[in-house]
C-alpha cells in the first residue's frame, strides 16, 4: 500500500476518463480525499480497442490491479509491422514473453469500456465520490472551486483538469492563452467485428487466433489490427486523409467511404472490411506544447490530453495519462501542509513534462514513418525496421538521425526508456531531490520557514 498522507487535502478531478480514474486511485491510495466530477451520464468509453504497454501494466500492479486485468485482456505475442499491400511482415516487435523478461511487465490489449470500468470500480472501492452528469461550467482559480453547468459549485483543495484535448480547467491553467488543437491531416476509423463473423470465413478466421497485433502501413493509411475481450471481437483501427469533429470518438463514418480507403490494401485485410457493420470516425489531433499545465495560483493542474494530447501513433496517450496520475499520487502522499500545494503541482510539471512532449513528439514523427509513399524512403525505412541490429542513420533523410530503428517500439534507445520507466519510483526519487533542494534554499534564506518558501518555489 502507498504511503498515506497524514494531511488529507480534497481534490477535484474533472472528468472521468482512464486518466482521471487512474489519478483518483493514486490519490486515494496516498489517503486524499477525491471528487470525481464527470460530464457523461453514464460510462460511456467508446472507441474498442487500446494497448497497454509495459509502463502502465507496471503501474497498474502497483495498485492491486493486475489480476482483474489480467481477465480482461489479450497478450500479443508481437507487434507487426507490414506492407501495405501484401501483408508481408517488414518488422516485428517482440512482445511476449519479451516485455516481461525485459521490463518485468507485459503488453497487453483491451477494450477502452473493459479498461474504464476496471478503473472505475477500484477508485469507487477505494472511496472516491464518482459524480455522472455533473458537467464543468467553468473552474475559479482563486477560491478553488468548479462551478457546474447546473450551478453547483464544488469546492476543494486541488483541481485536476482530466478533461480531454478540449479542456475547460485548461481556460483556468492559461487564461490569457488560446490553445488550439493541432488538426492533423488524418482521421480515424475504429470498428470491432464479432467473433462469429470472422470465424463463418475460412479466409480470415485464422485472425482471430492470430497472437500479434498487426499494423498495414502504407501511403497517408494504415490499419492497426488485433483481437480483444479474449477473441469475443476483432479490433480495427483505419487512419487515412481526412477531418472529423475534434475530441469527438462517436461520429458516424460512412462504410463505403471506408472500404474505399483501403482498396489498395492487402486483400486479407480488405476482406476483413466487409465485415464490418458501423464504424466510428474520429478527428486526429494534438496540442502544442503549453506554457504551463499549472494556474497561476499553483492549485490547478492539467494531466493527460488537457496537457499534453498526442496522436495516437505510439499507443500512449493513455499510458501517459496513467503515468501523470500516479506521479500526483505519490507527491501527495506525504503532503505536509496546504501551503505545500504549489510547489507539488509545479514539481509535478517539472516531473512529467519532458518525457511526456518526447513521446507526443515520437508519436507525430510516427505520421511521416509509417505513411510514406512507395519509392526510395520506403524501401529504405523498410529495411531499417526489418534489420536486427542499427544501420547507417543516413539510409534516408526521412528517418529521424536519433533514431536507428524507424520502427520506435523496437528502436535499441527509445524502447528501453519508453516501456521501462517506472513513474511511481521516478517521482519518490524526485520528491526527495526536490525536499533536500528546499530544505537547503531555507537555510540559505536566514532561517525562514519552509511554508514562507513554499509559495515561490517552483520546481
Amino acid at each position: 500500500m502507498t504511503q498515506q498522507s497524514s494531511l488529507q487535502l480534497t481534490f477535484i478531478i474533472c472528468g472521468a476518463g482512464l486518466g482521471g480514474l487512474a489519478t483518483a486511485i493514486a490519490l486515494r491510495r496516498s489517503g486524499q480525499n477525491v471528487i470525481v466530477l464527470e460530464a457523461a451520464k453514464e460510462l460511456n468509453e467508446v472507441g474498442a480497442g487500446i494497448q497497454v504497454p509495459p509502463n502502465t501494466s507496471r503501474l497498474i500492479d502497483s495498485w492491486g490491479l493486475f489480476e482483474k486485468f489480467k481477465q480482461k485482456v489479450v497478450w500479443p505475442a508481437n507487434i507487426n509491422m507490414r506492407r501495405y499491400s501484401t501483408g508481408e511482415v517488414i518488422g516485428p516487435t517482440p512482445l511476449k514473453p519479451k516485455m516481461s523478461e525485459l521490463y518485468g511487465y507485459p503488453y497487453w490489449l483491451i477494450h477502452r469500456a473493459d479498461y474504464q470500468r476496471l478503473l472505475y470500480d477500484a477508485a469507487v472501492e477505494l472511496g472516491a465520490t464518482v459524480i455522472m452528469g455533473a458537467r464543468v461550467d467553468s473552474v475559479n482559480d482563486s477560491d478553488v472551486t468548479v462551478t457546474l453547468e447546473n450551478g453547483q459549485v464544488y469546492k476543494g483543495d486541488v483541481i485536476i483538469g482530466a478533461d480531454g484535448i478540449r479542456s475547460k480547467v485548461r481556460l483556468t491553467v492559461m487564461p490569457d492563452e488560446e490553445v488550439v488543437p493541432r488538426l492533423s491531416t488524418n482521421c480515424a476509423y475504429r470498428a470491432t467485428v464479432p467473433s462469429e463473423l470472422m470465424r463463418s470465413d475460412p479466409e480470415v478466421a485464422h485472425l482471430m487466433d492470430d497472437p500479434n497485433s498487426n499494423c498495414w502501413i502504407g501511403y497517408r493509411r494504415h490499419v492497426m489490427a488485433y483481437p480483444i475481450r479474449n477473441g469475443e471481437l476483432y479490433n480495427l483501427v483505419m487512419s487515412h486523409p481526412g477531418q472529423a469533429a475534434v475530441g469527438r470518438w462517436n461520429e458516424p463514418g460512412n462504410l463505403e467511404e471506408m472500404k474505399q480507403q483501403y482498396h489498395k490494401f492487402d486483400p486479407l485485410i480488405q476482406k476483413v472490411l466487409t465485415k464490418v457493420t458501423s464504424c466510428l470516425k474520429w478527428t486526429l489531433a494534438d496540442l502544442p506544447v503549453l506554457s504551463s499545465w499549472v494556474s497561476p495560483s499553483g492549485r490547478v493542474c492539467l494531466i493527460g490530453d488537457a496537457a499534453h494530447a498526442m496522436l495516437p501513433y505510439l499507443a500512449q496517450g493513455a499510458a501517459q495519462a496513467v503515468e501523470d496520475g500516479a506521479t500526483l499520487g505519490v507527491l501527495f502522499s506525504n503532503v505536509q501542509s496546504k501551503d505545500e500545494i504549489p510547489f507539488l503541482l509545479n514539481l509535478y510539471e517539472k516531473i512529467r513534462r519532458s518525457r511526456a512532449e518526447k513521446i507526443q513528439k515520437g508519436a507525430y514523427e510516427n505520421a511521416d514513418i509509417w505513411h510514406m509513399p512507395d519509392g526510395d524512403d520506403q524501401i529504405a525505412r523498410d529495411m531499417a525496421m526489418s534489420a536486427e541490429s542499427s544501420i547507417s542513420k543516413d539510409v534516408s533523410s526521412k528517418i529521424p538521425k536519433h533514431l536507428s530503428n524507424p520502427n520506435q517500439w523496437s528502436d535499441g534507445d527509445f524502447q528501453p526508456w519508453l516501456f521501462g520507466h517506472n513513474a511511481i519510483t521516478h517521482a519518490e526519487q524526485k520528491l526527495a531531490e526536490a525536499r533536500q533542494a528546499l530544505q537547503a534554499e531555507t537555510k540559505q534564506n536566514n532561517g525562514n520557514s519552509v511554508d514562507q518558501v513554499y509559495p515561490m518555489a517552483k520546481y
